[in-house]
């Protein structure tokens, strides 16, 4: 029997989850969770073999979420499920040393393979998933690396509208803004939004 933990803050998603996994009589799903402090509250590390878990969620992400259970628990295997593109962030999550990623419209048949393939001790990346091993590096040592969704997250805040309202134009949850936003503020080394839209100016990154 494999036993199974799922992180996601879309709880509708992990009951869709959890049914799909009902249909093998070889998975079990031992408990679930909506943020990582809850997650890291109830695992019960002697007995969970595979988290399955979402990688925007609110107040700790995914890929700090990972690194945790990762340094505490490394003997537990890691699927990051997401919806995200952006390769810079797949990459970011790929280093922490998770174990597979998959995009979270991948059909029945892809997850339940995938975590009998990364049970088996295996690593893999999903069908369809964006390719993020080649990540050039800026050519400018000075100048931030953005993502594209980083650079029209940035565009969109100096237009001087509200994380929500950047959210709606993008077609994104506010939650996945305020996810592009802490890494911006990381990569620019700022923490208040004035501050980092003046050094994108002064770096010419937006006008």
């Amino acid at each position: 029997m494999i036993y199974l933990f799922l992180i996601d803050d879309h709880p509708l998603f992990i009951n869709g989850v959890k049914n799909v996994l009902e249909t093998d009589k070889s998975l079990a799903v031992l408990g679930t969770a909506n943020s990582c402090r809850e997650a890291l509250e109830k695992i019960n590390a002697d007995v969970v073999n595979i988290i399955l878990l979402d990688l925007i969620m609110p107040e700790v992400n995914g890929i700090t979420c990972a690194r945790t259970i990762k340094k505490t628990h490394p003997h537990i295997k890691i699927i990051i499920l997401t919806g995200e593109l952006e390769e810079e962030l797949l990459h970011d999550a790929w280093l922490t040393g998770i174990d597979a990623i998959l995009l979270k419209y991948c059909g029945k048949d892809e997850l339940i393979e995938t975590i009998h393939i990364v049970n088996q001790g295996n690593k893999i990346i999903g069908k369809n998933v964006p390719y993020f091993f080649d990540l050039e590096k800026s050519s400018e040592p000075n100048i931030p690396k953005l993502t594209r969704r980083e650079e029209d997250v940035l565009k969109l805040l100096a237009l001087n509208i509200s994380r929500r309202e950047v959210g709606e134009r993008l077609m994104i949850s506010t939650d996945a803004v305020h996810f592009h936003c802490k890494n911006l503020f990381r990569k620019f080394n700022k923490n208040k939004i004035q501050t980092l839209l003046a050094e994108a100016r002064k770096l010419n990154i937006i006008q």
